[in-house]
């Protein structure tokens, strides 16, 4: 390994390990002050939540200090990169992957004999959740635009799956334990499903052109599906929602990636042939 890789790596963990002391440095405060008083910055939306605003801001702090204000320019242009997003094929999975786990959660929940609600379909409901896309770039400008391609300098493509879903499954539990909705086994599960759902975002970001909008409309997506069941607290599930479901399901759609694209990358297709469907 020449001394030039050697640097690169190092650089790498100081970038990740900055990252995260900044992150919780920036989420403590908001947690502390958070679970001692009962504000609301909107409504659903209490003090304790704004933790999940901090990646971005601590990507704006360390990206200035590292590349001064060209790079935070360069960050935020990632924002509007639709065009990168190549194969077009890969709006697909972008789009209806976490769907289709929410979709799975719902099935097996009505066939246990669940008494759930019909679900809300209107115009009015969906432009109700459209602002969500953009408050998702608070997270996703930390994980994937200062993040993601530093860590697969030094990990491979599962490796860093797995770390962004342990932080973004950490800053998110204090909320949890903060609004005392949950329980401890609700808290585990659904960090598991969390981690299995970074390694699939890595996965679409590595084969769609690595682009920050597509990462940004897949976290979109994440709650896109719960959204017809209007719920008056942004904190609180639906009411039927099981993380181990759902945990589940990611867990084998995980295996699968890793068998048909390889866990070094996740982005080389087993079955070249068919892969060219896919690259073209």
């Amino acid at each position: 390994m020449s001394t030039a890789s050697i640097d690169s790596t190092a650089s790498t963990g100081r970038s990740l390990s900055r990252f995260v002391l900044v992150l919780f440095g920036l989420c403590v405060p908001v947690w502390v002050i958070g679970a001692t008083v009962d504000v609301e910055i909107f409504p659903g939306f209490k003090l304790f939540q704004a933790g999940l605003a901090m990646p971005m801001i601590a990507s704006f702090l360390l990206t200035y200090r590292e590349r001064g204000w060209a790079g935070i320019v360069a960050l935020l242009r990632r924002t509007v990169d639709v065009g990168s997003v190549s194969p077009r094929l890969w709006f697909l999975p972008i789009l209806l992957v976490f769907p289709s786990f929410g979709l799975i959660n719902y099935c097996l929940m009505r066939q246990a004999g669940a008494d759930i609600p019909p679900p809300t379909f209107s115009l009015v409901v969906l432009l109700g959740y459209c602002p969500v896309f953009f408050m998702t770039y608070a997270e996703e400008l930390g994980l994937t635009g200062y993040l993601a391609d530093r860590m697969q300098q030094r990990y491979s493509a599962l490796m860093t799956g797995v770390l962004l879903g342990l932080i973004w499954a950490g800053y998110h539990i204090p909320g949890f334990l903060i609004s005392g909705y949950y329980t401890a086994w609700w808290i585990l599960w659904h960090a598991i499903y969390t981690v299995a759902a970074r390694v699939l975002f890595v996965w679409i970001y590595n084969n769609s052109g690595k682009s920050l909008f597509s990462m940004a409309l897949c976290h979109w997506t994440f709650g896109l599906f719960w959204s017809f069941w209007p719920q008056d607290n942004l904190q609180k599930a639906v009411p039927f929602y099981r993380p181990q479901i759902t945990a589940a399901a990611a867990v084998v759609c995980v295996i699968i990636v890793l068998f048909l694209w390889g866990p070094e990358t996740l982005a080389r297709f087993r079955f070249s042939r068919r892969a060219g469907a896919l690259q073209d």
